[in-house]
Protein backbone atom coordinates (compact mmCIF):
# COMPACT_ATOMS: atom_id res chain seq x y z
CA UNK A 1 0.00 0.00 0.00
CA UNK A 2 1.46 3.41 -1.00
CA UNK A 3 0.55 7.09 -1.33
CA UNK A 4 -1.91 8.74 0.99
CA UNK A 5 -3.62 5.48 2.04
CA UNK A 6 -0.29 3.98 3.10
CA UNK A 7 0.61 7.10 5.09
CA UNK A 8 -2.82 7.06 6.76
CA UNK A 9 -2.50 3.42 7.85
CA UNK A 10 0.99 3.96 9.30
CA UNK A 11 -0.07 7.15 11.08
CA UNK A 12 -3.17 5.47 12.61
CA UNK A 13 -1.02 2.63 13.98
CA UNK A 14 1.50 5.02 15.52
CA UNK A 15 -1.21 7.22 17.10
CA UNK A 16 -3.76 4.68 18.36
CA UNK A 17 -1.63 1.57 18.94
CA UNK A 18 1.69 3.11 20.01
CA UNK A 19 0.21 6.39 21.46
CA UNK A 20 2.87 8.42 19.64
CA UNK A 21 2.10 12.14 19.11
CA UNK A 22 1.93 12.69 15.35
CA UNK A 23 1.60 15.82 13.25
CA UNK A 24 1.83 15.91 9.47
CA UNK A 25 0.67 18.23 6.70
CA UNK A 26 0.58 17.29 3.03
CA UNK A 27 -0.44 18.87 -0.27
CA UNK A 28 -3.14 17.08 -2.30
CA UNK A 29 -2.37 17.72 -5.97
CA UNK A 30 -5.89 16.80 -7.12
CA UNK A 31 -7.73 19.39 -5.02
CA UNK A 32 -4.63 21.65 -4.59
CA UNK A 33 -5.39 21.85 -0.88
CA UNK A 34 -3.24 21.30 2.20
CA UNK A 35 -4.60 18.72 4.69
CA UNK A 36 -3.63 17.86 8.27
CA UNK A 37 -2.97 14.32 9.49
CA UNK A 38 -2.46 14.33 13.27
CA UNK A 39 -3.43 13.02 16.65
CA UNK A 40 -6.42 14.76 18.24
CA UNK A 41 -4.51 16.59 21.00
CA UNK A 42 -1.77 17.94 18.75
CA UNK A 43 -4.46 19.05 16.29
CA UNK A 44 -6.10 21.24 18.95
CA UNK A 45 -2.82 22.93 19.75
CA UNK A 46 -1.65 23.50 16.19
CA UNK A 47 -4.91 25.27 15.26
CA UNK A 48 -4.10 27.91 17.91
CA UNK A 49 -0.77 28.98 16.40
CA UNK A 50 0.07 31.13 13.38
CA UNK A 51 2.58 28.52 12.20
CA UNK A 52 -0.33 26.53 10.74
CA UNK A 53 -0.90 29.20 8.07
CA UNK A 54 2.83 29.60 7.43
CA UNK A 55 3.29 25.86 6.86
CA UNK A 56 0.32 25.82 4.47
CA UNK A 57 1.97 28.60 2.47
CA UNK A 58 5.27 26.70 2.43
CA UNK A 59 3.65 23.58 0.94
CA UNK A 60 1.74 25.57 -1.68
CA UNK A 61 4.81 27.53 -2.76
CA UNK A 62 6.87 24.33 -2.96
CA UNK A 63 4.25 22.83 -5.29
CA UNK A 64 4.16 25.94 -7.47
CA UNK A 65 7.96 26.01 -7.84
CA UNK A 66 7.81 22.55 -9.49
CA UNK A 67 11.28 21.51 -8.30
CA UNK A 68 12.37 17.91 -7.96
CA UNK A 69 11.59 16.70 -4.44
CA UNK A 70 13.65 14.22 -2.44
CA UNK A 71 12.98 12.58 0.90
CA UNK A 72 14.39 13.96 4.16
CA UNK A 73 14.03 11.79 7.25
CA UNK A 74 15.76 13.48 10.17
CA UNK A 75 15.67 10.36 12.35
CA UNK A 76 17.57 8.39 9.73
CA UNK A 77 20.06 11.25 9.27
CA UNK A 78 20.71 11.49 13.01
CA UNK A 79 21.40 7.78 13.30
CA UNK A 80 24.13 7.94 10.66
CA UNK A 81 27.62 7.58 12.22
CA UNK A 82 28.76 10.70 10.35
CA UNK A 83 26.11 12.98 11.85
CA UNK A 84 28.05 13.74 15.03
CA UNK A 85 31.45 12.74 13.70
CA UNK A 86 33.58 13.47 10.69
CA UNK A 87 34.38 9.77 10.24
CA UNK A 88 31.87 9.38 7.42
CA UNK A 89 33.61 11.93 5.17
CA UNK A 90 32.86 15.56 4.36
CA UNK A 91 30.15 14.77 1.85
CA UNK A 92 27.83 13.59 4.68
CA UNK A 93 28.57 16.39 7.15
CA UNK A 94 25.28 17.74 8.42
CA UNK A 95 27.27 19.00 11.41
CA UNK A 96 29.16 21.30 9.05
CA UNK A 97 26.06 22.74 7.40
CA UNK A 98 25.04 26.32 8.15
CA UNK A 99 22.78 26.52 11.18
CA UNK A 100 19.12 27.21 10.25
CA UNK A 101 17.39 30.21 11.77
CA UNK A 102 15.14 27.97 13.87
CA UNK A 103 16.13 24.63 15.37
CA UNK A 104 14.49 21.92 17.41
CA UNK A 105 15.40 22.04 21.09
CA UNK A 106 17.57 18.91 20.92
CA UNK A 107 19.44 20.26 17.86
CA UNK A 108 20.57 23.35 19.76
CA UNK A 109 22.29 21.17 22.35
CA UNK A 110 24.40 19.18 19.87
CA UNK A 111 28.15 19.38 20.27
CA UNK A 112 29.87 21.15 17.40
CA UNK A 113 32.44 19.40 15.27
CA UNK A 114 35.81 21.15 15.23
CA UNK A 115 37.61 18.91 12.76
CA UNK A 116 38.89 20.23 9.44
CA UNK A 117 35.86 21.25 7.43
CA UNK A 118 37.73 22.50 4.37
CA UNK A 119 36.15 21.16 1.16
CA UNK A 120 38.56 18.87 -0.64
CA UNK A 121 38.22 20.70 -3.95
CA UNK A 122 39.24 24.16 -2.65
CA UNK A 123 42.64 25.31 -3.94
CA UNK A 124 43.94 28.28 -1.99
CA UNK A 125 46.64 28.84 -4.57
CA UNK A 126 43.94 29.82 -7.05
CA UNK A 127 42.12 32.37 -4.89
CA UNK A 128 41.50 35.64 -6.79
CA UNK A 129 44.09 38.39 -6.28
CA UNK A 130 41.44 40.69 -4.80
CA UNK A 131 40.68 38.23 -2.00
CA UNK A 132 44.35 37.55 -1.28
CA UNK A 133 45.08 41.28 -1.25
CA UNK A 134 42.21 41.86 1.18
CA UNK A 135 43.74 39.28 3.54
CA UNK A 136 47.40 40.21 3.15
CA UNK A 137 46.76 43.87 3.95
CA UNK A 138 46.36 42.88 7.63
CA UNK A 139 49.72 41.08 7.80
CA UNK A 140 52.95 42.38 9.31
CA UNK A 141 56.04 42.51 7.06
CA UNK A 142 57.45 39.37 8.73
CA UNK A 143 54.26 37.48 7.83
CA UNK A 144 54.25 38.85 4.29
CA UNK A 145 57.76 37.49 3.95
CA UNK A 146 56.41 34.03 4.82
CA UNK A 147 53.44 34.08 2.43
CA UNK A 148 55.89 35.08 -0.29
CA UNK A 149 57.24 31.53 -0.14
CA UNK A 150 53.90 29.69 -0.51
CA UNK A 151 53.41 29.79 -4.28
CA UNK A 152 53.90 32.02 -7.32
CA UNK A 153 50.38 33.47 -7.14
CA UNK A 154 50.76 34.45 -3.50
CA UNK A 155 54.19 35.89 -4.16
CA UNK A 156 52.86 38.11 -6.97
CA UNK A 157 50.23 39.57 -4.64
CA UNK A 158 52.49 39.84 -1.58
CA UNK A 159 55.07 41.76 -3.65
CA UNK A 160 52.65 44.62 -4.35
CA UNK A 161 54.14 47.87 -2.95
CA UNK A 162 50.83 48.95 -1.39
CA UNK A 163 51.10 46.10 1.14
CA UNK A 164 54.51 47.32 2.31
CA UNK A 165 53.69 51.01 2.70
CA UNK A 166 54.31 50.97 6.48
CA UNK A 167 57.48 48.87 6.30
CA UNK A 168 60.27 50.66 8.18
CA UNK A 169 63.81 49.59 9.03
CA UNK A 170 63.58 46.77 11.64
CA UNK A 171 64.62 47.66 15.19
CA UNK A 172 67.45 45.12 15.22
CA UNK A 173 69.07 46.96 12.31
CA UNK A 174 69.30 50.09 14.48
CA UNK A 175 71.09 48.21 17.23
CA UNK A 176 73.95 46.67 15.27
CA UNK A 177 75.93 47.72 12.20
CA UNK A 178 76.48 44.08 11.24
CA UNK A 179 72.75 43.32 11.35
CA UNK A 180 72.16 46.47 9.28
CA UNK A 181 74.45 45.21 6.50
CA UNK A 182 73.06 41.64 6.68
CA UNK A 183 69.53 43.00 6.29
CA UNK A 184 70.47 44.70 3.02
CA UNK A 185 71.84 41.46 1.67
CA UNK A 186 68.31 40.03 1.76
CA UNK A 187 65.66 40.66 -0.88
CA UNK A 188 63.16 41.89 1.70
CA UNK A 189 65.21 45.07 2.10
CA UNK A 190 63.92 46.20 -1.30
CA UNK A 191 60.42 46.43 0.22
CA UNK A 192 61.34 49.34 2.51
CA UNK A 193 59.18 52.38 1.75
CA UNK A 194 59.60 54.52 4.86
CA UNK A 195 62.80 55.24 6.75
CA UNK A 196 63.14 56.64 10.26
CA UNK A 197 66.66 57.85 10.96
CA UNK A 198 66.79 58.22 14.72
CA UNK A 199 67.94 56.40 17.85
CA UNK A 200 70.66 54.28 16.23
CA UNK A 201 73.01 52.52 18.66
CA UNK A 202 75.94 52.85 16.27
CA UNK A 203 77.28 55.69 14.15
CA UNK A 204 76.15 55.74 10.53
CA UNK A 205 78.72 56.25 7.80
CA UNK A 206 78.64 56.62 4.04
CA UNK A 207 78.55 52.84 3.49
CA UNK A 208 75.22 52.66 5.30
CA UNK A 209 73.86 55.55 3.22
CA UNK A 210 74.91 53.82 -0.01
CA UNK A 211 72.72 50.83 0.91
CA UNK A 212 69.81 53.19 1.61
CA UNK A 213 70.32 54.95 -1.72
CA UNK A 214 69.47 51.73 -3.54
CA UNK A 215 65.93 51.80 -2.12
CA UNK A 216 62.78 53.31 -3.62
CA UNK A 217 61.72 55.17 -0.47
CA UNK A 218 58.45 57.03 -0.07
CA UNK A 219 59.30 59.01 3.07
CA UNK A 220 62.18 59.71 5.43
CA UNK A 221 62.12 61.09 8.98
CA UNK A 222 65.34 62.48 10.43
CA UNK A 223 65.51 62.94 14.18
CA UNK A 224 68.08 62.47 16.90
CA UNK A 225 70.99 60.89 15.05
CA UNK A 226 74.73 61.35 14.58
CA UNK A 227 75.53 61.88 10.88
CA UNK A 228 79.01 63.29 11.30
CA UNK A 229 80.64 60.47 9.27
CA UNK A 230 78.17 60.75 6.39
CA UNK A 231 79.07 62.79 3.31
CA UNK A 232 76.85 65.84 2.85
CA UNK A 233 76.12 65.15 -0.82
CA UNK A 234 75.27 61.47 -0.21
CA UNK A 235 72.85 62.38 2.54
CA UNK A 236 71.29 65.15 0.43
CA UNK A 237 70.78 62.65 -2.40
CA UNK A 238 69.05 60.20 0.00
CA UNK A 239 66.61 62.88 1.17
CA UNK A 240 65.83 64.07 -2.34
CA UNK A 241 65.16 60.53 -3.54
CA UNK A 242 62.07 60.45 -1.30
CA UNK A 243 58.67 62.00 -1.83
CA UNK A 244 58.25 63.12 1.78
CA UNK A 245 60.81 64.30 4.31
CA UNK A 246 60.48 65.36 7.94
CA UNK A 247 63.50 66.87 9.71
CA UNK A 248 63.32 67.31 13.48
CA UNK A 249 66.29 69.19 14.89
CA UNK A 250 67.04 68.35 18.52
CA UNK A 251 69.46 69.89 21.00
CA UNK A 252 72.84 69.32 19.33
CA UNK A 253 75.09 66.63 20.74
CA UNK A 254 78.47 68.25 20.36
CA UNK A 255 81.59 66.31 19.39
CA UNK A 256 85.09 67.62 19.52
CA UNK A 257 87.47 67.18 16.60
CA UNK A 258 90.72 69.13 16.90
CA UNK A 259 88.99 71.37 19.42
CA UNK A 260 86.11 72.26 17.06
CA UNK A 261 82.47 71.75 18.15
CA UNK A 262 80.38 70.09 15.42
CA UNK A 263 76.56 69.86 15.16
CA UNK A 264 75.68 66.18 14.56
CA UNK A 265 73.03 66.96 11.87
CA UNK A 266 75.20 69.65 10.45
CA UNK A 267 74.35 73.00 8.91
CA UNK A 268 76.31 71.88 5.87
CA UNK A 269 73.95 68.92 5.38
CA UNK A 270 70.92 71.21 5.48
CA UNK A 271 72.56 73.44 2.90
CA UNK A 272 73.38 70.40 0.74
CA UNK A 273 69.76 69.21 0.93
CA UNK A 274 68.45 72.56 -0.30
CA UNK A 275 71.06 72.81 -3.06
CA UNK A 276 70.06 69.38 -4.31
CA UNK A 277 66.37 70.36 -4.16
CA UNK A 278 67.21 73.42 -6.20
CA UNK A 279 68.75 71.37 -9.01
CA UNK A 280 66.22 68.52 -9.02
CA UNK A 281 64.25 66.52 -6.47
CA UNK A 282 61.50 63.94 -5.99
CA UNK A 283 60.36 65.68 -2.82
CA UNK A 284 56.75 66.78 -2.70
CA UNK A 285 56.45 67.38 1.04
CA UNK A 286 58.98 68.86 3.49
CA UNK A 287 58.62 69.46 7.24
CA UNK A 288 61.27 71.37 9.19
CA UNK A 289 60.98 71.75 12.95
CA UNK A 290 63.04 72.32 16.07
CA UNK A 291 62.45 70.07 19.09
CA UNK A 292 65.18 71.54 21.30
CA UNK A 293 62.78 73.66 23.40
CA UNK A 294 60.35 76.52 22.93
CA UNK A 295 63.18 79.08 23.07
CA UNK A 296 65.24 77.40 20.34
CA UNK A 297 64.91 77.59 16.55
CA UNK A 298 66.20 75.77 13.50
CA UNK A 299 68.34 78.56 12.04
CA UNK A 300 68.19 78.68 8.24
CA UNK A 301 69.16 82.33 7.96
CA UNK A 302 72.64 81.38 6.65
CA UNK A 303 71.21 79.71 3.52
CA UNK A 304 71.02 81.96 0.44
CA UNK A 305 67.53 83.33 -0.22
CA UNK A 306 67.56 82.19 -3.85
CA UNK A 307 68.48 78.62 -2.84
CA UNK A 308 65.60 78.38 -0.37
CA UNK A 309 63.19 79.99 -2.83
CA UNK A 310 64.08 77.57 -5.63
CA UNK A 311 63.98 74.58 -3.25
CA UNK A 312 60.65 75.37 -1.59
CA UNK A 313 59.09 76.19 -4.94
CA UNK A 314 59.42 72.52 -5.95
CA UNK A 315 57.14 71.41 -3.10
CA UNK A 316 53.41 70.78 -2.81
CA UNK A 317 53.41 70.72 1.01
CA UNK A 318 55.62 72.82 3.31
CA UNK A 319 55.69 72.87 7.12
CA UNK A 320 57.91 75.25 9.09
CA UNK A 321 57.91 75.02 12.90
CA UNK A 322 60.29 77.06 15.08
CA UNK A 323 62.37 77.93 12.04
CA UNK A 324 64.39 81.13 11.78
CA UNK A 325 64.33 82.98 8.46
CA UNK A 326 65.23 86.58 7.68
CA UNK A 327 62.77 89.09 6.13
CA UNK A 328 64.60 88.95 2.78
CA UNK A 329 64.38 85.17 2.75
CA UNK A 330 60.62 85.25 3.38
CA UNK A 331 60.20 87.78 0.57
CA UNK A 332 62.33 85.80 -1.88
CA UNK A 333 60.56 82.52 -1.09
CA UNK A 334 57.02 83.79 -1.51
CA UNK A 335 57.77 86.17 -4.37
CA UNK A 336 59.07 83.18 -6.30
CA UNK A 337 56.04 81.08 -5.31
CA UNK A 338 53.63 83.76 -6.52
CA UNK A 339 54.95 83.24 -10.07
CA UNK A 340 55.27 79.46 -10.44
CA UNK A 341 54.25 77.78 -7.21
CA UNK A 342 53.11 74.15 -6.87
CA UNK A 343 52.39 74.65 -3.18
CA UNK A 344 48.98 73.38 -2.04
CA UNK A 345 49.51 73.06 1.73
CA UNK A 346 51.31 75.52 4.02
CA UNK A 347 51.84 75.02 7.77
CA UNK A 348 53.44 77.86 9.73
CA UNK A 349 53.92 77.24 13.45
CA UNK A 350 55.69 79.14 16.24
CA UNK A 351 57.50 81.53 13.91
CA UNK A 352 58.76 85.03 14.62
CA UNK A 353 57.21 87.14 11.86
CA UNK A 354 57.52 90.44 13.68
CA UNK A 355 59.77 92.01 11.05
CA UNK A 356 58.03 90.39 8.08
CA UNK A 357 55.79 92.42 5.77
CA UNK A 358 52.57 90.38 5.41
CA UNK A 359 52.32 91.47 1.78
CA UNK A 360 54.87 88.76 0.89
CA UNK A 361 52.07 86.21 1.38
CA UNK A 362 49.50 88.01 -0.79
CA UNK A 363 49.87 85.99 -3.98
CA UNK A 364 50.49 82.61 -2.34
CA UNK A 365 47.26 82.00 -0.45
CA UNK A 366 45.18 82.04 -3.64
CA UNK A 367 46.63 78.66 -4.73
CA UNK A 368 46.50 76.90 -1.36
CA UNK A 369 43.94 74.23 -0.41
CA UNK A 370 45.26 73.81 3.17
CA UNK A 371 46.52 76.53 5.50
CA UNK A 372 47.63 75.93 9.09
CA UNK A 373 48.65 78.84 11.32
CA UNK A 374 49.67 77.88 14.86
CA UNK A 375 51.10 80.01 17.62
CA UNK A 376 52.04 82.95 15.41
CA UNK A 377 52.57 86.07 17.51
CA UNK A 378 51.12 88.50 14.98
CA UNK A 379 50.18 92.06 15.79
CA UNK A 380 46.68 93.32 14.94
CA UNK A 381 47.68 94.85 11.61
CA UNK A 382 49.48 91.69 10.47
CA UNK A 383 46.56 89.44 11.40
CA UNK A 384 44.07 91.77 9.71
CA UNK A 385 46.15 91.73 6.53
CA UNK A 386 46.23 87.93 6.66
CA UNK A 387 42.43 87.83 7.05
CA UNK A 388 41.73 90.36 4.30
CA UNK A 389 44.00 88.43 1.94
CA UNK A 390 42.12 85.18 2.67
CA UNK A 391 38.78 86.93 2.32
CA UNK A 392 39.65 88.15 -1.17
CA UNK A 393 41.43 85.14 -2.67
CA UNK A 394 40.62 82.11 -0.56
CA UNK A 395 40.25 78.69 -2.27
CA UNK A 396 40.98 76.78 0.92
CA UNK A 397 39.36 73.47 1.78
CA UNK A 398 41.05 73.21 5.20
CA UNK A 399 41.87 76.07 7.59
CA UNK A 400 43.43 75.51 11.01
CA UNK A 401 43.93 78.48 13.33
CA UNK A 402 45.44 77.58 16.70
CA UNK A 403 46.70 79.78 19.52
CA UNK A 404 45.93 82.92 17.53
CA UNK A 405 44.83 86.20 19.15
CA UNK A 406 41.93 87.21 16.92
CA UNK A 407 39.75 89.40 19.16
CA UNK A 408 40.60 92.59 17.28
CA UNK A 409 39.37 91.26 13.93
CA UNK A 410 35.97 92.62 12.83
CA UNK A 411 33.33 89.88 13.35
CA UNK A 412 32.13 90.06 9.72
CA UNK A 413 35.69 89.73 8.38
CA UNK A 414 36.49 86.67 10.51
CA UNK A 415 33.13 85.12 9.63
CA UNK A 416 33.70 85.58 5.88
CA UNK A 417 37.12 83.94 6.13
CA UNK A 418 36.07 80.80 8.03
CA UNK A 419 32.66 80.21 6.43
CA UNK A 420 34.22 79.87 2.96
CA UNK A 421 36.14 76.75 4.02
CA UNK A 422 34.74 73.21 4.32
CA UNK A 423 36.91 72.09 7.27
CA UNK A 424 37.78 74.61 10.00
CA UNK A 425 39.75 74.29 13.25
CA UNK A 426 39.48 77.18 15.68
CA UNK A 427 41.38 75.74 18.61
CA UNK A 428 42.53 78.00 21.46
CA UNK A 429 41.80 81.00 19.26
CA UNK A 430 41.05 84.09 21.34
CA UNK A 431 37.66 85.30 20.07
CA UNK A 432 34.83 87.54 21.23
CA UNK A 433 31.21 86.48 21.71
CA UNK A 434 30.20 88.74 18.79
CA UNK A 435 32.63 86.91 16.50
CA UNK A 436 31.29 83.51 17.56
CA UNK A 437 27.67 84.66 17.23
CA UNK A 438 28.32 85.94 13.71
CA UNK A 439 29.97 82.68 12.61
CA UNK A 440 27.17 80.46 13.96
CA UNK A 441 24.50 82.81 12.60
CA UNK A 442 25.84 82.46 9.05
CA UNK A 443 26.19 78.70 9.45
CA UNK A 444 22.59 78.48 10.73
CA UNK A 445 21.25 80.22 7.61
CA UNK A 446 22.75 77.51 5.38
CA UNK A 447 24.89 79.99 3.43
CA UNK A 448 28.18 78.66 4.83
CA UNK A 449 30.56 76.17 3.20
CA UNK A 450 31.67 74.68 6.54
CA UNK A 451 31.07 70.93 6.84
CA UNK A 452 33.38 70.23 9.78
CA UNK A 453 34.04 72.61 12.68
CA UNK A 454 36.46 71.83 15.50
CA UNK A 455 36.44 73.98 18.64
CA UNK A 456 38.94 73.32 21.39
CA UNK A 457 39.60 75.65 24.28
CA UNK A 458 37.14 78.38 23.21
CA UNK A 459 36.09 80.14 26.41
CA UNK A 460 32.88 81.99 25.54
CA UNK A 461 30.71 79.41 23.76
CA UNK A 462 28.33 79.38 26.73
CA UNK A 463 27.39 83.00 25.97
CA UNK A 464 26.12 82.29 22.43
CA UNK A 465 22.36 82.44 21.94
CA UNK A 466 21.11 78.82 22.40
CA UNK A 467 18.90 78.90 19.28
CA UNK A 468 21.68 80.32 17.07
CA UNK A 469 24.19 77.79 18.38
CA UNK A 470 21.80 74.84 18.02
CA UNK A 471 20.78 75.69 14.46
CA UNK A 472 24.38 76.30 13.46
CA UNK A 473 25.68 73.01 14.84
CA UNK A 474 22.90 71.06 13.16
CA UNK A 475 23.79 72.55 9.77
CA UNK A 476 27.27 70.99 10.03
CA UNK A 477 28.24 67.42 9.16
CA UNK A 478 30.83 67.10 11.94
CA UNK A 479 31.22 69.12 15.13
CA UNK A 480 34.04 68.51 17.60
CA UNK A 481 33.96 70.08 21.04
CA UNK A 482 36.10 67.53 22.89
CA UNK A 483 37.82 68.50 26.11
CA UNK A 484 37.21 72.21 25.75
CA UNK A 485 36.52 72.63 29.43
CA UNK A 486 33.82 72.03 31.99
CA UNK A 487 30.39 73.57 31.51
CA UNK A 488 31.24 74.92 28.08
CA UNK A 489 27.60 74.51 27.04
CA UNK A 490 24.78 75.73 29.24
CA UNK A 491 21.80 73.54 30.03
CA UNK A 492 19.61 75.56 27.66
CA UNK A 493 22.17 75.31 24.84
CA UNK A 494 22.41 71.54 25.17
CA UNK A 495 18.63 71.07 25.33
CA UNK A 496 18.09 73.32 22.30
CA UNK A 497 20.83 71.54 20.35
CA UNK A 498 19.16 68.14 20.73
CA UNK A 499 15.67 69.57 20.25
CA UNK A 500 16.72 70.87 16.82
CA UNK A 501 18.58 67.62 16.11
CA UNK A 502 15.44 65.58 16.89
CA UNK A 503 13.53 67.47 14.16
CA UNK A 504 16.19 66.90 11.50
CA UNK A 505 19.92 67.52 11.17
CA UNK A 506 22.81 67.56 8.72
CA UNK A 507 25.13 66.15 11.39
CA UNK A 508 26.54 62.71 10.63
CA UNK A 509 28.06 62.27 14.06
CA UNK A 510 29.52 64.19 16.97
CA UNK A 511 33.28 64.62 16.67
CA UNK A 512 35.41 64.57 13.56
CA UNK A 513 35.09 62.21 10.61
CA UNK A 514 37.95 60.08 11.96
CA UNK A 515 37.50 60.54 15.73
CA UNK A 516 33.94 60.21 17.04
CA UNK A 517 32.99 61.91 20.29
CA UNK A 518 31.10 60.03 23.01
CA UNK A 519 27.60 61.36 23.68
CA UNK A 520 28.19 61.21 27.44
CA UNK A 521 30.93 63.84 27.20
CA UNK A 522 28.42 66.53 26.25
CA UNK A 523 27.77 69.11 28.98
CA UNK A 524 24.36 68.77 30.69
CA UNK A 525 23.44 65.81 28.49
CA UNK A 526 21.74 64.10 31.41
CA UNK A 527 19.15 66.90 31.58
CA UNK A 528 17.85 66.39 28.03
CA UNK A 529 14.41 64.76 27.78
CA UNK A 530 14.98 61.01 27.12
CA UNK A 531 12.58 60.81 24.15
CA UNK A 532 14.00 63.95 22.53
CA UNK A 533 17.56 62.65 23.04
CA UNK A 534 16.71 59.23 21.61
CA UNK A 535 15.00 60.73 18.57
CA UNK A 536 17.89 63.16 18.04
CA UNK A 537 20.72 60.66 18.02
CA UNK A 538 18.76 58.31 15.78
CA UNK A 539 18.88 61.09 13.18
CA UNK A 540 22.68 60.73 13.15
CA UNK A 541 24.51 58.23 10.96
CA UNK A 542 26.76 57.18 13.84
CA UNK A 543 26.79 57.65 17.61
CA UNK A 544 29.38 56.64 20.20
CA UNK A 545 28.27 55.73 23.73
CA UNK A 546 30.76 55.54 26.60
CA UNK A 547 28.69 52.97 28.50
CA UNK A 548 31.43 52.17 30.98
CA UNK A 549 31.33 55.76 32.26
CA UNK A 550 27.52 55.75 32.67
CA UNK A 551 27.03 59.51 32.63
CA UNK A 552 23.50 59.23 31.29
CA UNK A 553 20.50 58.44 33.52
CA UNK A 554 18.92 55.03 32.95
CA UNK A 555 15.72 56.45 31.31
CA UNK A 556 17.88 58.02 28.57
CA UNK A 557 19.69 54.75 27.82
CA UNK A 558 16.34 52.92 27.79
CA UNK A 559 14.85 55.43 25.33
CA UNK A 560 17.92 55.22 23.08
CA UNK A 561 18.03 51.42 22.92
CA UNK A 562 14.27 51.17 22.57
CA UNK A 563 14.59 52.96 19.22
CA UNK A 564 17.20 50.50 17.94
CA UNK A 565 15.56 48.26 15.40
CA UNK A 566 13.32 51.07 14.24
CA UNK A 567 14.07 52.92 11.02
CA UNK A 568 16.80 55.54 11.50
CA UNK A 569 18.78 57.83 9.27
Amino acid sequence: MCGYQGLRVEAKAMIESEQTPFLSMYFDKTSERVYILADSESLKKVRDVKALIEMEDILKSTFEESKKLTMFDQKVEVERPSYLSCAGGLSHHTCHALKPQYQLSWERNLKECFEDRTPRDVNFERLPREILRGIFVFLEPSDLKSVNLVCKNWQNVADEPALWKEFDLPLKCRKSGNKFFRFFQKSISSKLQILSLHNFSFQLNDSHIQDLLNLDLKSITIGSIDLFNVYDDSFAQLVNNCKECEIKEYEPKLKTTNGININVLGLNKLNAIFRKMESGTKLKSLSLSCCAGSDKTLDLSFIPSSTLANAFNKLECLELCQVKLGPNQWKAIFDDMSVKSKLKSLNLESLNLEAVDMKVFDNVFSNLTTLILRGLDLDNNQLKHFAENLDQSCKLKTLMLRNIKAKELPPRLLERVVTKVSSVDLDFVEMTVDQLEQIFHIISTGSSSIKQLNLFGIADIHEINPETLAKGINKLQFFDFANIGENVFTENQTKEMFEVMSQGTSLKKLGTASEPLALEWMDNIGKVDPEILAKAIHNLEEVTLALEESYLPLPQYMAIFKRFGQKTN
